[in-house]
């Protein structure tokens, strides 16, 4: 099938795999951990990589828009100079070395690129540098930069906070941009049954700072002169009825007409409480010893104060003949709570005792809770001891 030729070019593909790969192994390891030394430091001809500037301050930018800066370099020891990786602190800073060889004397540049798209605030980013250095080799250079987004939402997370059932709740969103024709153009929410929204017109508005948007979001800013900008308010509307629990991963899109910025995405989360409390909602049974006992009482009750029945409880549980339990109404009369009374044992041959109820009632889209138990065996002084 491959003649001479092919199976000669194809040995050569393989030694070249094969010469590359220790070295590209290398400078993924260094990469990974800036902390790793290059081994082919000489003491003899050390190099010696000298910065006469370590640190950069781009002032304040705008996001939508790359930053560069050149740091300069001169190798000032005996031996010539590797650099074995460069490796920014996170996606937003790329070193790009003119070249990984320096001979004595020689200068050469590190050119970082600054990303800020998706960044607001007082930014601080590292470049750290591995170098064959015999005094230092790992240096960190240091950028920095006060970041004005072009476009701006807040909140950021749009969280509804805790939802009593049958209840809606409604947040309100504010997105600003900074150019004079800025406008929200749509929105689009990932899940039309559980939420509903509306937005306004976009208006001119003054913004005293970002401050008063970023504070809010724990950023740090500079104070500035109050600027026009154009704003619009959505307002998000959690419909009732929707299943009890934390309610997570569902957005909402805002379209606008901004080029580089035409999509602005926001988390909607809400944690949506039911009528029927156990508290506490897990039992820590701690450490005990083995054949010793517990006792814990769990109350179920209507936040409501309507009254309900506990139709049942299923428990299963390692070691589940170790544990016996009842429940009552706290008033027969009116059953707007119970109390669940739990009693046990820790068994000797068990390390761990775990287990869990479920209760199940009469109300509706709460016929089933959930309560979790666990406990580990305390070991003996002649166990612990050995």
């Amino acid at each position: 099938m491959f003649g001479p030729s092919a199976r000669r070019i194809a040995l050569l593909a393989g030694l070249s795999v094969a010469v590359a790969s220790p070295a590209l192994a290398q400078s993924r390891d260094l990469a990974d951990d800036p902390g790793i030394v290059p081994t082919y430091i000489n003491p003899e001809e050390p190099a010696d990589m000298s910065f006469p500037v370590m640190s950069h301050d781009f002032g304040t930018i705008s996001d939508d828009a790359k930053a560069e800066y050149v740091f300069k370099f001169t190798n000032t020891g005996k031996g010539v100079l590797r650099i074995a990786s460069t490796k920014g602190s996170c996606s937003c800073t790329v070193p790009a070395p003119s070249k990984r060889e320096f001979a004595p004397g020689e200068s050469g540049e590190l050119r970082v690129i600054f990303d800020p798209k998706g960044k607001a605030g007082d930014q601080h980013q590292t470049v750290t540098v591995n170098t064959n250095d015999a005094e230092t080799p790992v240096i960190s250079l240091q950028i920095s930069a006060m970041v004005v987004p072009q476009v701006m939402v807040t909140p950021r997370v749009g969280h509804f906070g805790e939802v009593a059932k049958d209840h809606e709740a409604e947040i309100e969103l504010t997105i600003i941009g900074r150019k004079a024709d800025f406008a929200v153009t749509g929105i689009e929410l990932s899940d039309p049954e559980l939420f509903e929204a509306e937005f306004s017109e976009t208006y001119e508005a003054e913004l005293v700072s970002d401050s008063e948007a970023l504070l809010a979001e724990g950023v740090e800013t500079e104070a500035r002169e109050p600027e026009m900008v154009r704003e619009c308010k959505i307002k998000v509307t959690m419909k009732p009825g929707q299943d009890i629990g934390l309610i997570r991963n569902k957005t909402i899109v805002i379209m606008t007409n901004d080029e580089k910025n035409p999509s602005m995405t926001v988390e909607l989360m809400a944690q949506h409480s039911g009528d029927i409390l156990l508290t506490p909602k897990r039992i820590t049974l701690g450490s005990i010893p083995a054949g010793g006992e517990f006792h814990r009482e769990v109350t179920i009750r209507s936040l409501s104060g309507q009254p309900f029945k506990v139709l049942g409880i299923e428990h299963t549980a390692v070691a589940a003949d170790a544990v016996e339990y009842s429940f009552t109404p706290v008033d027969p009369a009116n059953p707007v709570a119970y109390k669940l009374v739990i009693d046990g044992e820790m068994p000797a041959d068990a390390r761990v005792l775990r287990g869990r109820f479920v209760l199940t009632t009469d109300v509706e889209r709460e016929e089933q809770l959930y309560l979790h138990y666990y406990g580990q065996q305390r070991p003996s002084a002649q166990t612990s001891g050995r």
